[in-house]
């Protein structure tokens, strides 16, 4: 209960995705209900991992061929991991998305985006492996 008020005081309530997040006074004092959106901790968890994990293989990805440059290999390689860190930042917006929809607790978010970001990022090390290798290399025959 908003402090200052008594019981009759006329409120008005303000609805978001069908809960009521805030309360409003006959004076326009203004009160958040634990159920408004900018408290919830889920998005900044879900945020945090889609933008760091995909902030740094997008860093990984970009310096690499500066570093190794004339080298197509390591320029697929680096490919790669710039678009493998896409999926793993994708995956971690689909966590968020999921746990969501579901109402599930927040320990939801790491626990799904866990799992697919290790395979990810397994197969993003595999990937450019393979690219250094040069198994990713065309060595068909140019067409006549």
């Amino acid at each position: 209960m908003m402090s200052g008020m008594g019981p009759g005081d006329n409120v008005v309530g303000l609805i978001w995705h069908g809960q009521v997040i805030e309360i409003r006074d006959a004076d326009g004092q203004r009160q958040q209900t634990s159920d408004g959106p900018l408290g919830w901790p889920e998005d900044r968890l879900g945020g945090a991992l889609a933008f760091v994990s995909f902030g740094l293989t997008a860093l990984v990805g970009s310096l690499w061929p500066l570093f190794a440059r004339r080298s197509r290999r390591h320029a697929k390689a680096a490919t790669m991991v710039r678009w493998h860190g896409v999926g793993i930042g994708a995956t971690a917006i689909l966590a968020l998305w999921v746990q969501g929809a579901n109402e599930w607790p927040m320990w939801a978010i790491p626990a799904l985006w866990g799992p697919l970001a290790l395979l990810l990022l397994a197969s993003m090390v595999g990937f450019a492996v393979a690219a250094l290798r040069g198994d990713l290399d065309d060595d068909a025959p140019p067409a006549p």
